[in-house]
This record gives structure tokens, C-alpha cells and sequence, in this order.
């Protein structure tokens, strides 16, 4: 049985079918209608949709669906800014445009996101078996540096010139904000508020941020996520506002978060903020590069979420900081090595995403006097295992692990992933050269509702 409900608002034929197509996705069922008389008596709606392509919905709609249901408003594509004051209010998760076509991918992604309050990830908006990359970023020498990684990937997967020049400044103002902007002091003021950019980059190290990317051919994508949760909801309007105003350009840019996410906004295709207030801020960005192509330039979509999650228990620090980084340049043979040696892996996993954590820190310089440094030794190859559910149980060769523990693969491991009402999992994982830390995002496929109800014979 269907856990969700959706209740979709429009007239035209065409985007309930495009709708009703996807509604199983999402775990959903959906009621359709023009207006409020068609709301189900028996049904409360989760998550509602209106077609706002011609007229808004009115108050006394909203005002009668629950007031724990998202909303989803789809739009033509020269209103998105017009309309960016709705994400004001809480219920709003997304403004979404639809003309030509109707972005399946993006739909699923964001009405399940709205629905059960999961929220953060690049891979959610990627296709299954895409590999995205993931770096952690401590200074603005190592942001520099995980600029020119990101740039040199982008080459590699094909992306034109033009594109990657747009690519380059959407990471450098996320990385920048998640950096500098995202810290706050106890009073909730932002800690480098005073400094000047020389002053930052001398700064040896601030709160860590992940940066994650990759591209599944039709995509570019981008995340930067900080462990502050700074950003609100209220802010990230009053940004929107000035790109719908016209009141900040790149041209006369100041300082401060606001102005570099107006640059984001008219550089990317969609725009996704992520907010855990107190927690965590993820902004990703997407590329589309087929309406690149075609010279659209510029968001077409516009999602804010806030995680439902619960907070996640403390867990012991990590030791990986003593383990010696992957080498910061790979080679192109090196970037795409790692997924091929990996790849049997992944084909067996059904749902599971590879990424790899790229250490953007290097060695310190040699001391003063020292005719050369002895290179670092290799790093062993090992895995972390990060599984979605958070608490499924883990296991490796018979021994059970805890999410986010090293394991080493100098050698073939058998790993195990179980927990009631999701669907096992069983992979043989190895390398066959060091590669230093991999990590493996492993989301379980929840057991068919059919197979779940399926009545026992010997009862």
C-alpha cells in the first residue's frame, strides 16, 4: 500500500499525466483537480502541486491542505524570479518551471525529498551507478586546490569551455560561503565578518566543509555542505530577492554570502538548499548540459528543504586523519581507474553510489636544508561505509562494522548490509592498486509492499 498522498491542482491533461506517471516513484497516490472542490474528504494531501502557469492558487486553497503539507508550484520558466516570495513561506519546497519538457528525474527527487525529510546528497538528483567525488576542505590553499580538481574532472567528462568558466565561480562562491560566511559565533554572527580576503587566505584553518561532484552526461552537479546549519530559510529569500530585483550584479559585488548566491542563481540550472538549522547548510548546484547547449543559461528550478531527520548519536572521532592523502593531481588514468577497479562492486549493489573522498591537504614542505623530501608512502587501500538507512547492520567478513569505520581492502572482503523491511545486500569488494580512502554510499531498496503483505500458507 501507498504510504503517501498527493493532491495535484492543474488543468492541463498533460502535466497529470507526466505526474500520475510518477506518483508510484515517490510512494505516493495522487488526486487531481482544478480547484478546491476537488479535494478528497478522504484523503489528507502530503504534498500538493498547483500549476501556477497562468494564475496563482489561491489563499483559501493553501489555507484548507494540512498545514504539514509541502507544496510544489510549477511554473513558466520567465516566472521563477517573479515568484521566489513564496519559498517564504514553509510549506513551499520547490518552484519548479515546465515548458517543453517535464524533468522526471527532478520531480521524483524533489517530491520524495519533501515527503519523508531526507534531504541531503548529490546522488539523489543523479541517475543510479553515477560516481561522484567527495573532498574535504579545510583553507582557502586547499579550496584553490579543489577548484582545479573539479576543473580538471569537468574536462575530462567533456564539458565545453563556456560551461566549465560557469562551473569555476559557482564552486569557488559556494566553497567561499561555506568557508567564511557559514561560521557564526555564539551570538550568531558570522566569525570572520571583519577580515578581508587577504586575512582569510592567511587563515591555516577553518570549520570543515565537503564538497562533492560529478556528472552523469546530462548533468553537472555540485554540492558544498558545512557543518554550521547558519543559513535560514528567511535568508536565502532575502538573496532570491535581490537576483528578482536586479539590485546586486556581479559588477558591483561587495562582500558577503547573499551577492555570490545571486552569481550561483544566473549560473547554474537548479538550485537546491539543504537546511538542518543549528546542524548543517548543503547548497548543490546542477548543470544541464543539453539547455546549455541550446544557449539557456540561468535556473530553472528552485528547491529549499529542511531535514526531518533525527540528529544522528555522536560518534568517536575518526582516526583517518593520520592515514597520508591520495595524491591531490590524479592523472586521467588515476580519475578513472578508481571507478573502473570498483566497478564489479557496483554493478552488484542495486541503488549503491561510489564516491571518493579526495584529500585536498598535501604534505607539509620539506625542512629548510633538506636536499629532497622522502615521497610519502602510498596510502593503503580501505573503504568507508556509509549506509541509508543509517542503521542497518554491517557487516564485513562476519564482523560487524559501524558506519563510517575504515575498512581495509588490501585484500577481496565480503560485505553485508540487513535491516527489517529493506532488502539485503551482498557485494565482494577489492582494489587491485592503492587508492587510499573510498568511500561507498550504500542505500537499501525497501522489500516491495507486495512481498511484505504476501499471506503466509501454513497459517
Amino acid at each position: 500500500m501507498l504510504r503517501h498522498h498527493m493532491a495535484v491542482f492543474t488543468r492541463d491533461t498533460r502535466l497529470k499525466r507526466e505526474v500520475q506517471r510518477v506518483t508510484a516513484a515517490t510512494g505516493s497516490t495522487a488526486d487531481f483537480a482544478a480547484d478546491e472542490s476537488g479535494l478528497s474528504a478522504d484523503k489528507q494531501a502530503n504534498l500538493a502541486i498547483f500549476d501556477a502557469r497562468t494564475s496563482d492558487p489561491p489563499a483559501a486553497l493553501r489555507d484548507k491542505l494540512p498545514k504539514d503539507a509541502s507544496f510544489i508550484w510549477i511554473l513558466d520558466e520567465q516566472k521563477l524570479l517573479e515568484k521566489v516570495d513564496t519559498l517564504a513561506d514553509d510549506r513551499v519546497v520547490s518552484l519548479m518551471c515546465h515548458d517543453a519538457r517535464f524533468d522526471d528525474d527532478e520531480f521524483i527527487a524533489s517530491a520524495t525529498k519533501a515527503l519523508r525529510g531526507t534531504v541531503f546528497g548529490l546522488p539523489k538528483y543523479f541517475p543510479w551507478g553515477v560516481t561522484t567525488y567527495t573532498m574535504v576542505v579545510k583553507n582557502y590553499e586547499e579550496k584553490s586546490k579543489a577548484i582545479d580538481i573539479i576543473m580538471r574532472y569537468a574536462q575530462l567528462a567533456g564539458i565545453r569551455g563556456p560551461v566549465r568558466d560557469r562551473i569555476q565561480v559557482v564552486a569557488d562562491e559556494l566553497m567561499m560561503n561555506a568557508l567564511y560566511h557559514a561560521p557564526t559565533d555564539a551570538e550568531g554572527k558570522e566569525r570572520f565578518r571583519d577580515k578581508t580576503l587577504k586575512e582569510l587566505a592567511q587563515l591555516p584553518e577553518v570549520p570543515a566543509i565537503e564538497v562533492q561532484y560529478g556528472s552523469s552526461g546530462r548533468y553537472f552537479g555540485m554540492s558544498v555542505r558545512d557543518g554550521g546549519g547558519s543559513l535560514s530559510r528567511q535568508r536565502v529569500v532575502q538573496y532570491l530577492r535581490r537576483a528578482a530585483s536586479g539590485t546586486a550584479t556581479i559588477e558591483n559585488k561587495t562582500s558577503g554570502a547573499g551577492l555570490g548566491l545571486v552569481t550561483v542563481l544566473k549560473s547554474v540550472s537548479k538550485l537546491v538548499f539543504n537546511l538542518d538549522p543549528g546542524r548543517s547548510t548543503e547548497v548543490i548546484g546542477l548543470f544541464d548540459l543539453e539547455l546549455f547547449a541550446k544557449g539557456k543559461v540561468g535556473a530553472r528550478s528552485v528547491h529549499v528543504f529542511t531535514s526531518r531527520e533525527e540528529a544522528p548519536a555522536e560518534e568517536p572521532a575518526e582516526e583517518e586523519e593520520a592515514v597520508a592523502p591520495p595524491p591531490l593531481a590524479p592523472s586521467r588514468r588515476g580519475v578513472w581507474a578508481l571507478a573502473a577497479i570498483l566497478l564489479a562492486a557496483v554493478a552488484a549493489m542495486g541503488g549503491a553510489l561510489v564516491s571518493q573522498r579526495l584529500g585536498v591537504g598535501v604534505g607539509r614542505e620539506a625542512a629548510a636544508g633538506d636536499a629532497a623530501a622522502m615521497p610519502a608512502p602510498p596510502p593503503a587501500p580501505s573503504v568507508m561505509l556509509s549506509p541509508e538507512p543509517r542503521d542497518a547492520v554491517i557487516t564485513v567478513e562476519n564482523q560487524v562494522v559501524n558506519a563510517g569505520d575504515r575498512v581495509p581492502v588490501d585484500r577481496p572482503v565480503t560485505v553485508k548490509l540487513e535491516k527489517a523491511g529493506y532488502q539485503s545486500f551482498e557485494a565482494r569488494v577489492e582494489a587491485d592498486a592503492p587508492t587510499g580512502a573510498v568511500k561507498l554510499h550504500l542505500p537499501l531498496l525497501p522489500v516491495p509492499q507486495a512481498r511484505r503483505e504476501r499471506p503466509n500458507p501454513n497459517r
